[in-house]
């Protein structure tokens, strides 16, 4: 078996796809004539800790090594319908949220899961102290700000808790923690491992609502490609899946190192504490194939 790192709530079904992918096919050589071109295309802005197996690997040369010359791209502004666009590219691997990869799917794209890198969601909401997030009861009331991907999981912690939704002042959400800092908004969706934990590392007395304590079981940053890519790229995405499980070994490692490499190779601009702390949260999260 392949060591992906996955969701243990599609843990039964990713390794049925797992099995079906490396039946027949290993490792690629390092001495193929030609290197397969793959795109990784991020859901986020920045290659930050969320990122830091990927980004070991590459700046490890492994891709390079296992025969895979790997462009790693940010999302740009702009950049429109994510699950669409890979669906109709013939050499990109997504990540995504698992709600908005079954809208997509839903809606017609071609598109299927590979792994996924969270056992569960790290979608929360953050609110300053003044306003405690002990349970979803403590949002009546008050302005919470969601983004597209997020009504979903509100929507399911509010029904878990039996808290009548139109008591909670729902709209979408800025990027950026400005609107929350500035009272804006009351509570503002973030994941507990990023946002929140930038906020609490600048000095912000915040605390959050973690969606996955109650109901909301969905796992998150699903990799996926199109039909075409699996199709035509069968061996390298297999070869890439391993390579990638290996980068995220050697990232839980030493989580401070890892978060070195991001901060001095990928995102100079980011805070290192912020890096380590984020990083050390995440690796709590991961899932290793052969894990309950």
């Amino acid at each position: 078996m392949i060591p992906l790192f996955f969701s243990h709530r599609i843990g039964r079904v990713l390794r049925r796809v797992a099995a079906v992918l490396i039946a027949g096919t290993g490792l690629l050589s390092s001495a193929t004539a030609e290197p397969t071109k793959l795109v990784m295309q991020l859901d986020l802005g920045v290659q930050n800790a969320q990122f830091a197996g990927l980004s070991w690997a590459q700046s490890h040369g492994w891709f390079t090594e296992a025969g895979i010359d790997l462009e790693i791209r940010r999302l740009p502004k702009g950049y429109g319908d994510l699950a669409a666009n890979v669906g109709a590219s013939d050499n990109t691997i997504g990540s995504i949220e698992s709600g908005l990869f079954l809208s997509g799917r839903a809606a017609g794209a071609p598109i299927i899961a590979i792994g996924a890198m969270f056992q569960a969601s790290p979608l929360c909401l953050v609110a300053k102290a003044k306003h405690p997030l002990n349970t979803p009861h403590d949002l009546v009331g008050l302005r919470v700000a969601v983004h597209g991907d997020g009504y979903e999981a509100l929507a399911t912690a509010l029904a878990h808790a039996g808290v009548d939704p139109s008591k909670v002042e729902v709209g979408e959400a800025d990027y950026g923690d400005g609107p929350l800092i500035r009272d804006e908004v009351d509570a503002k969706q973030a994941y507990y491992v990023d946002e929140f934990v930038r906020m609490k590392v600048a000095g912000h007395d915040v605390n959050a609502l973690v969606y996955k304590d109650w109901g909301h079981l969905a796992y998150s940053q699903t990799m996926f490609v199109s039909e075409q890519t699996l199709a035509q790229h069968r061996e390298a995405i297999v070869t890439f899946l391993q390579v990638l499980d290996r980068g995220w070994k050697a990232a839980a490692a030493d989580p401070k190192a890892a978060a070195k490499l991001v901060v001095a190779e990928y995102e100079p601009e980011l805070d290192l504490t912020y890096q380590i702390e984020s990083l050390k949260l995440i690796v709590d999260e991961l899932v290793w194939a052969g894990g309950n």
